[in-house]
C-alpha cells in the first residue's frame, strides 16, 4: 500500500470529509451516539459539581460546598479512565458498524470485556498529556515547542491505541508492537487529524465574540435586575462600588448589582465547552477506527466504505494484503 503527499487544498478537502464522514458513520447505527451522550453527560456533571461548590460557597453553605469540590475532584481525575472505556465502545461500535453489523452496545461490551489494563494504561498517558499541555502554557520558546510535540505525540499513541485494542481487542505489549509496525503505512494525510484540532480552534475562535456578547448581556441583567435575584450574588448598589456615576447612563448609585446571570452564563458556556472537547474527541476516534480498518481490516468494511476510504487515503491498491499481513504478523 502506497499514499501520496496530498497538497493543501488535498488537507482542506479531508477534514471536510472527516467531519461528513463522522456523521455519515452515526447515521448508520444510532448505537454509536451511546457512549458520546454518556461522556457529554459525565462531563457537563463535573462542570455542574465544580459550580455547585462555587454557589454553596456565596450562599454560606460552606459543608456542602466542601463535598461538591471533593466530588468534582474525584469525577475529574476519574474522568481519563472513564472516557477512555467509552471510547474503547465506540471504537467498537464504529468498527461493526463500518463492516455492516447491527451494533449494539451490550455487544460492544462483551467484546471488550477484560480491557481493564488498557483502560488503566490509556488513562495514565491521557493524565500525563494533560500535565503536559499545562506545563505548556507557563512555558516559552523551545520548552514550549518540545511540550507541545510531547502532547501530540501523546494523543496520537492513545487514540492509535483504541481502535488497536477495541478491534483486535490486544494486550498492552502487543498493541504497542503493532503500534510501530502501524508507523510504517501511516500517511501524509493522517495529518488531518490534527486538523480536527485546528478545526476546533477556529470554531472557538469564531465563537468568542459570543462569549463577550453574552458576558455584557450578564453585566445588563444583573444591574436591571439586581433587586429580584438571590441576595447571596448580589454586590449591593453601585455606589459603595463607584463613587460618581455618568447622569447619561441608565442606572445610578441606587442600582443594585448582582454576579447571578453573569455567574449562570459562564456555568452554561463551561457545560458548552465540555460537551464540545467530547465532540472534538468523537471525531478523532472515528477517524482513526476507520483508518486502523482499513489498513489492518479492509476485508471486512462494506464495499461503498471501503472505496470512499480508499479516495480520502490517497491509496494506491496494490499491497493491501502485504500491509494486513504484516499488522497480523506483528
Amino acid at each position: 500500500m502506497q499514499f501520496t503527499k496530498p497538497s493543501i487544498g488535498d488537507r482542506v478537502s479531508q477534514l471536510g470529509y472527516l467531519v461528513k464522514n463522522t456523521f455519515t458513520i452515526v447515521g448508520r447505527d444510532k448505537d454509536i451516539l451511546v457512549p458520546v451522550v454518556k461522556m457529554s453527560l459525565y462531563a457537563s456533571l463535573v462542570v455542574v459539581l465544580f459550580f455547585g461548590g462555587i454557589a454553596a460557597v456565596i450562599i454560606g453553605r460552606g459543608g456542602t460546598a466542601a463535598w461538591m469540590f471533593l466530588f468534582s475532584i474525584i469525577l475529574f481525575v476519574y474522568k481519563f479512565f472513564f472516557y477512555n472505556r467509552l471510547e474503547l465502545r465506540l471504537s467498537r461500535l464504529v468498527f461493526d458498524t463500518a463492516c455492516g453489523k447491527d451494533a449494539t452496545v451490550k455487544a460492544a461490551k462483551a467484546e471488550l470485556t477484560g480491557m481493564k489494563r488498557q483502560v488503566f494504561i490509556l488513562g495514565l498517558v491521557d493524565m500525563l498529556r494533560a500535565w503536559i499541555t499545562r506545563q505548556q502554557d507557563g512555558s516559552k520558546g523551545f520548552m514550549s515547542l518540545l511540550l507541545g510535540a510531547l502532547g501530540e505525540l501523546g494523543d496520537l499513541v492513545t487514540h492509535f491505541l483504541l481502535p488497536v485494542f477495541a478491534i483486535d481487542k490486544l494486550g498492552v505489549k502487543d498493541g504497542c508492537m503493532r503500534l510501530g509496525v502501524l508507523k510504517d503505512h501511516v500517511p501524509e494525510t493522517l495529518g488531518g487529524v490534527f486538523g480536527v484540532d485546528i478545526m476546533g480552534g477556529v470554531l472557538r475562535t469564531i465563537m468568542s465574540p459570543l462569549y463577550l456578547i453574552a458576558g455584557i448581556i450578564g453585566v445588563l441583567a444583573g444591574l436591571f435586575f439586581g433587586d429580584f435575584l438571590p441576595a447571596a450574588f448580589s454586590a449591593g448598589p453601585l455606589g459603595d462600588l463607584f463613587s460618581t456615576i455618568p447622569a447619561w447612563l441608565p442606572v445610578d448609585t441606587a442600582t443594585v448589582f448582582s454576579w447571578f446571570p453573569l455567574f449562570v452564563l459562564i456555568f452554561l458556556s463551561c457545560i458548552g465547552n465540555a460537551i464540545f472537547a467530547r465532540l472534538v474527541a468523537t471525531i478523532k476516534v472515528i477517524y482513526f477506527t476507520l483508518f486502523y480498518a482499513r489498513i489492518a481490516h479492509a476485508e471486512k468494511l462494506t464495499p461503498d466504505l471501503r472505496q470512499a476510504l480508499d479516495g480520502y487515503l490517497q491509496v494506491e491498491a496494490s499491497d493491501d494484503s502485504e500491509s494486513a499481513a504484516q499488522l497480523q504478523d506483528s
